[in-house]
């Protein structure tokens, strides 16, 4: 099931992870003052929900049923796919009953129609203001699908999507332009008409490093000269591996060069949010549980992109 068919009729579920940073405490001894190295902290590692349905589906379980074998796995929240605040409601008590942190959502949106377009920018924001209720504080926003949008609808969709992510940060949320490979053909007209066309403050990016590397024909070059261009702007990052061109069964090492992603990403000293979005595709093997699958998937990521604690529970 492809994600933008999924968000018609899923449930939901959140999570993120943050960057951890090592900082110094100043601590008053004596009159004096002291610089001491304080422990780094675990590194905060969340799953979107089309992940956790996608993994559990093909286990044959319901992934709102399994909440406790993910906290248990190491999964710290969930980035739930609300269409509506009612079910952002039902699922927010859920994860919040099993310790499971929302800090960022997954939505999409057709704003590129002028009669549609209002009628969706009131519905994201009630379904944000109700995630911010949980803690949500990002917003992951995909434009609905069309493969060669004209130019005027490009130019109407910047200007709605600009709209909503001001809209947003008036109540404390960001905004994160989150993308596929539609948004990637034509020379990428729609993925940089967006992000140069849209006030920073109004829109931040979600990192796709999977999408930026697929639709490029499979390109790392691409990736990273996407991480060049915007890597300022970038707010969250979604995680996702393949092994030639197939998505693996656990997110590790693949086609895409992790540690240097992760040296990057390190290097632009930004609170990013990450978020596993590892999924099963033709072709990929299915040797591992899903409950297995986050803990290797956990591990790995506070390994390589946090501090080098690896550690679940």
């Amino acid at each position: 099931m492809q994600r933008r068919a999924f968000l018609q009729t899923a449930a939901l579920g959140a999570a993120g992870i943050l960057t951890a940073q090592i900082h110094q405490t100043p601590i008053e001894a004596a009159g004096e003052t002291i610089n001491e190295t304080a422990k780094p902290e675990r590194l905060h590692v969340a799953v979107n929900q089309f992940t956790a349905n996608n993994l559990y589906g093909r286990d044959g379980k319901n992934f709102a049923e399994q909440l406790a074998e993910m906290k248990s796995a190491g999964v710290d929240g969930l980035e739930p796919s609300p269409n509506h605040p009612n079910e952002m409601e039902n699922l927010g008590k859920k994860l919040k009953d099993h310790g499971l942190e929302i800090r960022s959502i997954y939505v999409g949106g057709n704003l590129h129609d002028a009669g549609n377009a209002e009628r969706e920018i009131s519905r994201i924001r009630s379904v944000s203001e109700k995630a911010k209720e949980f803690g949500a504080k990002i917003v992951v926003f995909n434009p609905a699908a069309k493969h060669g949008k004209s130019d005027a609808e490009l130019i109407l969709q910047t200007e709605n999507v600009n709209k909503l992510g001001g809209e947003l940060a008036s109540f404390g949320m960001t905004l994160a332009f989150h993308y596929h490979t539609t948004e990637l053909e034509f020379a990428g007209r729609e993925f940089h008409h967006l992000l140069c066309n849209t006030d920073p403050k109004n829109l931040s990016l979600c990192l796709e490093q999977h999408w930026s590397y697929r639709g490029a024909g499979n390109s790392q070059v691409a990736l990273f000269d996407h991480l060049k261009l915007y890597g300022n702007r970038i707010s969250e990052v979604h995680l996702r591996q393949s092994v030639n061109n197939i998505w693996s069964e656990t997110f590790g090492d693949g086609d895409i060069d992790n540690a240097k992603l992760a040296n990057e990403l390190k290097a632009l000293k930004l609170p990013i949010h990450f978020v596993l979005e590892q999924v099963a595709e033709k072709g990929t093997p299915k040797t591992l549980a899903a409950g297995e699958i986050f803990r290797q998937s956990c591990d790995y990521i506070r390994r390589v992109f946090g501090n080098g604690d690896n550690s679940h529970g």
